[in-house]
């Protein structure tokens, strides 16, 4: 009887103790469009100059501080983006001076040598809250088969040569462990291989089989928890997004919609983008929340205008910040 009650009480102390108690992590991914592609837009006459870079930067952070991710992947990241510009204020800067608790990694993508220095087009960056995570590890991998650091390249299928994975390794304090984000964007122009036209939707497909072969191979440990945030530059029906989603990676949303636990307005604002003139949303998911590891809690796409330069009010960016709840 002593030893049962022993047993019991053990039993209980593991199920109630810290380490059996799971950690909340709101994760998200936002293409933030790089202001060459606001600055032609605007000059077609099919975009307010208010959504021009130097009027809606400030507006950009606000959409990030509202989102209240604790790790959030930016895809299409400029020199202007990252305040490389002279003169010009890098995201992150405005979001510290507006409250916002976070640091960020941003890496040149448009050199694939060392020192990892240069200029940015169509790049990525990952921010996290700088009280909750210390940065331990990182790596800015080419899907042309390129990596960061000497030593590591290996033969991949042909990919872009400017299209790049920027991945970190961060120790979340509040749980105790640590995990990988990687923010990618598999987008590539038609390039030429030995002569022969390689187009853009081969070499979409190719860059998204990169990504997942870069995480399983080369950059997730065993069991280690892992977050891809993608602008996928594709719809689920298309074959670079399956072969994202043919692996241990789950899309957190078709993951709770084909469980029926979507919220009613996940399930009713499910695309991701808007069109230049902001007078409509268009059709389509290209931008994924993916994870392997976590539980899967929640997700949404938030649609919000933010006061510009001049004080109206517009989406921000062509694509709308998407955040998951996950525990872990």
């Amino acid at each position: 009887m002593r030893k049962s009650v022993i047993s019991l009480l053990a039993l209980l102390w593991v199920l109630c103790s810290p380490a059996a108690s799971k950690t909340s992590l709101r994760v998200g991914t936002y293409d933030v469009s790089n202001s060459f592609n606001r600055r032609v837009q605007v000059e077609k006459g099919k975009m307010s100059p208010q959504r021009m870079w130097c009027n809606s930067a400030v507006a950009v952070a606000d959409a990030i501080l509202d989102a209240g991710c604790d790790i959030l992947g930016l895809q299409d990241v400029c020199d202007s983006v990252a305040g490389r510009r002279e003169g010009v204020k890098s995201l992150i800067d405005i979001v510290k001076e507006r409250g916002g608790d976070y640091e960020w990694l941003v890496l040149s993508n448009k050199n694939p040598n060392f020192p990892l220095e240069g200029a940015m087009a169509g790049g990525t960056a990952v921010i996290w809250r700088a009280s909750r995570f210390e940065l331990r590890d990182w790596g800015i991998n080419w899907l042309s088969g390129k990596y960061d650091r000497p030593g590591r390249a290996r033969e991949y299928q042909y990919g872009a040569e400017t299209s790049s994975m920027m991945w970190v390794r961060l120790y979340d304090r509040t749980a105790g462990k640590e995990l990988i984000f990687t923010s990618a964007s598999p987008s590539g122009p038609t390039q030429y291989k030995k002569g022969e036209k390689v187009v853009y939707h081969e070499i979409n497909i190719a860059n998204c089989r990169n990504i997942v072969d870069y995480m399983r191979s080369d950059i997730v440990p065993k069991g280690m928890p892992s977050v891809i945030a993608v602008n996928a530059h594709n719809a689920p029906s298309h074959d670079g997004y399956k072969a994202l989603t043919a692996s241990v990676w789950l899309d957190v949303h078709d993951r709770l919609h084909d469980e029926g636990a979507l919220s009613e307005d996940a399930e009713k604002l499910r695309d991701t983008c808007n069109s230049p003139d902001e007078s409509r949303i268009q059709g389509g998911r290209p931008d994924h929340i993916l994870v392997d590891g976590p539980d899967i809690k929640d997700y949404r796409v938030l649609r919000q205008k933010y006061p510009t330069a001049d004080g109206t009010l517009h989406y921000p960016s062509l694509h709308f910040p998407v955040v998951a709840d996950l525990t872990y």
